[in-house]
């Protein structure tokens, strides 16, 4: 799969996951990417935690990128 295309569908899974009021309880780097756990914001059940591979830069930028975006909104409200 061609890179561009590889990070399209790991932004759009990310976007899927965000909108959805999950929050990221752990992340994991390592050569082969980032793994990063996500759980429903009310949940506290550990079996219901997806987690996400993200094999490209550009998808692990745009997760800082979303995140640093949020939160700059929950500041000045």
């Amino acid at each position: 799969m061609h890179e561009h295309e590889l990070f399209l569908k790991e932004k759009e899974e990310i976007d899927m996951l965000l909108q959805n009021d999950c929050k990221i309880v752990r992340v994991k780097e390592n050569l082969s990417g980032a793994f990063v756990s996500f759980q429903l914001a009310d949940q506290a059940d550990e079996e219901r935690i997806t987690t996400l591979h993200l094999l490209t830069p550009d998808a692990r930028k745009y997760l800082t990128n979303q995140l640093l975006g949020k939160k700059m909104k929950e500041s000045m409200t």
